[in-house]
């Protein structure tokens, strides 16, 4: 299925599809096939390179590899340069599509290389994780981590095109599929009722990878980003409620160590804790949201409680550091019932409530935990 996206000028297609059949020909429908960059890591490309190379050539392309390395840790600015630095040898210029094959981590790192490149090449995400399928390929938004932050260096870049083949979730590691499944929650609390419950019913099919159930909830969150980006593409305004759950959700990542924690485990750990902290201020219309979200989160296999140990107050240092942040005021995205979802400013007087509001293994937790998803 093609789902359109239009944002800042720039129209392309999601597919959703099952394989990369057709991927060649569907990219030459947008310029001539001639030279193109697959570029794809050490884990993803043993796996899925030679079937999209193939595909590639079968429509008249004429690919070239370049490799990035793989994981939360490996994006950085060191590896943004390395890789301006392999396209710059390859002599790409303005026409010469570069395809990102792999998950976030890839996706986000060569999309921040194709806008620096020549001040902007052609992009084309095919992304191999549910994660990148549901919410990083879409909507133009590149970067890296720094010390500093997560994504705080960077670049919207809409893609040319996204191709999300589902052959590809065959391959990824149960955790890697779990970690995708925190972008779900997060897109089916901002469109409401009837997708969240949607999910709850779909909830041990996706774990056992039902195709049909997978391909719903990608198409699902495309739409739910793409209505929104479209609207909003460069998060001057309604755009922001795509953060839900990241204010806290970085803080996690920052503090445990990027690629320690999953991106998707931290963003419903975030979610989680963002939704106790309305509950706690009483903004919420359901009062049951909370422990409904966290029997959710746990059915998907996705953690319910922080990992022990965390530092709390380097955690409200993160959160003090966050990107979202105006004349002093955190900028918080906060869903007071599904499909509510409002932006409230809070000083930094109340960040150690925020982060004080994530589930824990206290005792006085109001919904017990389930068994701990963290591994070493």
């Amino acid at each position: 299925m093609r789902i359109p996206v239009v944002a800042a000028g720039a129209a392309y297609d999601v597919v959703v599809a099952e394989a990369f059949g057709g991927l060649g020909a569907t990219l030459a429908e947008r310029r001539e096939p001639g030279r193109c960059v697959v570029v794809t890591n050490p884990v993803v490309g043993p796996l899925h390179a030679a079937a999209l190379l193939a595909e590639l050539r079968g429509a008249r392309w004429l690919p070239e590899v370049l490799e990035v390395p793989d994981g939360e840790a490996n994006k950085t600015l060191a590896s943004w340069q390395a890789l301006v630095e392999g396209l710059l040898v390859a002599r790409v210029d303005r026409q010469t599509p570069i395809l990102a094959l792999g998950g976030g981590v890839t996706g986000d790192l060569v999309g921040f290389a194709a806008a620096s490149v020549l001040r902007g090449v052609p992009l084309v995400q095919v992304p191999t994780t549910l994660l990148a399928m549901v919410d990083s390929s879409v909507g133009g938004k590149t970067g890296v981590n720094t010390p500093h932050g997560k994504n705080l260096v960077g670049a919207f870049h809409q893609p040319e095109l996204v191709w999300a083949a589902l052959d590809t979730l065959r391959t990824l590691p149960d955790a890697e599929l779990r970690c995708g499944f925190g972008e779900v929650v997060k897109h089916v609390v901002i469109r409401g009722e009837q997708a969240l419950a949607a999910c709850e019913a779909l909830a041990p099919a996706l774990l056992a990878r039902d195709a049909d159930a997978l391909a719903h909830v990608v198409a699902d969150s495309v739409r739910t980003k793409a209505e929104i980006v479209a609207e909003d593409p460069l998060e001057a305004g309604r755009r922001a409620i795509l953060n839900l759950g990241h204010t806290l959700g970085h803080a996690i990542e920052a503090v445990c160590g990027y690629g320690v924690i999953r991106h998707g485990e931290a963003v419903a750990l975030g979610l989680l804790g963002v939704t106790r902290y309305a509950a706690g201020r009483g903004w919420l219309v359901e009062p049951g949201f909370p422990a409904r979200l966290q029997a959710l989160c746990g059915a998907l296999g996705l953690p319910t409680h922080v990992p022990p140990g965390v530092d709390t107050a380097a955690l409200v240092a993160a959160v003090g550091f966050d990107k979202k942040r105006t004349r002093g005021m955190l900028r918080l995205v906060v869903p007071s019932a599904p499909g509510r979802i409002d932006l409230r400013s809070i000083a930094a007087e109340e960040v150690p409530a925020l982060v004080e509001a994530l589930p824990s293994l206290a005792a006085s937790d109001p919904v017990a935990p389930r068994a701990s998803s963290w591994s070493p």
